[in-house]
């Protein structure tokens, strides 16, 4: 299936459900600045998909990050049993199914196959509404586990935000606005970490990120992505998940077009550390809901 577009006055997407549910585009109208790409599109990303999806926002389930065991990257151990996840999941790299669609949205969903039971051996349905309300993207996840057992997973979103967000700003002079919160920095590669205060701050997007920054226990579920130039601010808001509990800064080097604010259920190696309370272990024939609304709006 080919890419479905939706739009309002206000606001417009397009998502391409073949890729991974991969939502590729989202612009909005703002006030004194008339349309702005708040995601960043990239069509030579677009097509090299699964390889690379440096753009939009792709889907991070039922991985988040990557998990190893001693001796074997990108497994983890389930009951006895060894299986191999690659990094982030295999969600955004495989096709979904158009559930529902109309002018304002559209639902979709990725279930259990018999090559997602070979690496993750559970019945499932993850099901996503992305909708336009005011100009305003929201989006709404819903997991079941359709298994015997208790099912085990993480969730993430990697939206890459367009910096600077307008024709005028600076990307060095972009920031990012984050309130009180818990630095988490790994020890090896997250066979544990330790924890050091983050006082409430404004952080320039200059800096090298490559090896991502990890917060969690914010004071609240929100960040803002400011272009002070342009006076906009780009907002990621994830009250209506409370399963997202940390959060990833990323970008792939300092001179990208696009800066990631990323909320995750769990840190790197969550199926190994088996922090109590990261990993979500889900009850047969129940479900998990998780809602959040991204929106670029001038400076307040």
């Amino acid at each position: 299936m080919g890419p479905v577009e939706f739009q309002t006055e206000d606001a417009r997407c397009v998502l391409h459900p073949a890729l991974g549910g991969w939502l590729t585009a989202y612009s909005g109208r703002v006030p004194g600045h008339g349309w702005l790409d708040v995601l960043h599109p990239d069509p030579a990303t677009i097509a090299r998909h699964p390889k690379d999806m440096w753009a939009g926002n792709p889907l991070l389930f039922p991985l988040v990050s990557y998990n190893h065991l001693p001796n074997a990257d990108h497994h983890y151990e389930w009951l006895g049993r060894r299986y191999n996840l690659p990094q982030h999941g295999f969600a955004r790299r495989l096709p979904w199914t158009v559930v529902e669609s109309s002018g304002l949205g559209v639902t979709i969903e990725l279930r259990d196959t018999a090559e997602t039971r070979s690496v993750f051996p559970f019945a499932f349905s993850h099901r996503l509404t992305y909708r336009l309300e005011g100009g305003r993207l929201h989006a709404d996840h819903t997991v079941t586990n359709h298994s015997a057992g208790t099912m085990p997973f993480a969730l993430g979103i990697h939206p890459y935000l367009r910096v600077p967000l307008t024709a005028g700003g600076r990307r060095d002079d972009c920031r990012v606005r984050i309130p009180r919160a818990t630095r988490h920095i790994p020890v090896g590669r997250w066979e544990s970490c330790v924890t050091e205060p983050f006082p409430a701050q404004e952080v320039s997007v200059a800096g090298d990120f490559s090896g991502t920054v990890f917060l969690g226990d914010l004071a609240a579920p929100e960040l803002r992505l400011i272009d002070p130039v342009g006076g906009v601010h780009t907002v990621l808001n994830w009250a209506g998940a409370p399963d997202l509990r940390k959060v990833a800064l990323w970008s792939r080097t300092p001179d990208e077009p696009y800066f990631c604010l990323e909320p995750w259920t769990a840190l790197p190696n969550a199926f190994t550390r088996r922090e109590a309370g990261e990993l979500i272990e889900l009850k047969p024939g129940t479900a998990r809901s998780a809602a959040w609304w991204l929106d670029a709006l001038p400076a307040d």
